[in-house]
């Protein structure tokens, strides 16, 4: 019997692609951190296990990546020095991103929705298209909230054969609105995998509440879904009065790991499947990136979706950081 589960999809990470040094690209596209490649990895195990769960229930599959990319990444690997001398340079390779991760898995999606909104990257998605001329790829240029909410909106998911798909946050800041999150839940048809931007988010939650703009707040608060983010995470300490007897001015309360269990319970509130606990990505010098959570919206198709995306959420960070 075939082996099925996600333990057979997440093996070794892919080879990347030298490239000569010097060479340069429009759609170049350099981003990460350490644990990107943990990121692409639990995405990469998910979707074949999805499909191949899915596909034997006659559904109509979508894959939808609303920051597409240009479909790889660019890393300078370091240099290792050369017999002899150090005379040796850092060698630029592509490693596969989301997009292409999705296009080559099998068994394939029946149709997929690439989205990105500047030029050159998106110009790139339209090559990795010609690349699979056997897959239905659609290539999409704009705001990837209005594109989405538009996506999930006229999709028949009910439709006599039913859809069901899967969805990839992955923005550059703090782009997806709670608009959008919204709208992913309530196909109730959509698995997701949302980067949630908690370095951002601690960034602009400032330490002295004073310090939050009406910019800064409206952020957060379009990020969030509500306003309540603030009484929730801001207080004045006790017994901490000026000269004058009057109260200081309220100040940050929780951590990084509270503020991200709160996302949870904001994700909690419109996936009414399942919402499980995230994969926190660092930066380079170890601190709190971002956190990979997965949600399930249909309420009636919990248990194969969260045993598989549990299983991969639990493994270990690739470079041993977690």
């Amino acid at each position: 019997m075939r082996e099925f589960g996600p333990g057979r999809y997440f093996g070794p990470a892919r080879e990347p692609i030298a490239l000569p040094k010097g060479r340069s690209t429009a759609a170049e596209h350099r981003f990460g951190s350490p644990d990107t490649e943990d990121k692409l990895a639990r995405l990469r195990a998910y979707l074949p296990a999805f499909t191949t769960a899915l596909r034997r229930q006659g559904f109509v599959l979508i894959y939808i990546d609303a920051f597409a990319g240009s479909g790889k990444r660019t890393e300078e690997l370091p240099a290792l020095p050369l017999l002899g001398g150090n005379d040796a340079e850092p060698q630029t390779v592509d490693v596969p991103g989301s997009a292409r991760l999705a296009i080559e898995a099998t068994p394939p999606f029946h149709r997929f929705v690439l989205i990105e909104n500047h030029p050159k990257r998106y110009a790139a998605l339209h090559r990795l298209r010609a690349e699979f001329p056997q897959r239905e790829i659609e290539c999409h240029k704009g705001d990837a909230n209005l594109l989405v909410r538009e996506l999930c909106r006229t999709t028949p998911w009910r439709r006599a054969k039913g859809i069901r798909g899967v969805i990839f946050l992955d923005p550059y800041g703090m782009e997806v609105e709670w608009e959008t999150v919204k709208a992913i839940a309530q196909t109730e048809a959509l698995d997701v995998w949302y980067l949630f931007p908690l370095m951002g988010i601690y960034r602009q939650a400032a330490k002295n509440a004073v310090a939050i703009d009406d910019k800064k707040r409206a952020l957060i608060t379009r990020v969030l879904g509500t306003d309540e983010w603030e009484d929730a995470w801001y207080d004045t300490p006790v017994g901490q009065k000026d000269m004058f007897d009057h109260h200081q001015t309220a100040i940050r309360m929780v951590n990084v790991d509270t503020i991200e269990s709160y996302v949870k319970s904001r994700l909690e509130s419109v996936f009414k499947g399942a919402v499980l606990e995230p994969f926190r990505t660092h930066t380079k010098k170890g601190a709190p990136l971002a956190s990979l959570f997965f949600a399930v919206s249909n309420p009636r198709a919990v248990k194969v979706a969260t045993n598989i995306a549990s299983y991969i959420l639990r493994q270990p960070a690739r470079r041993g950081r977690r």
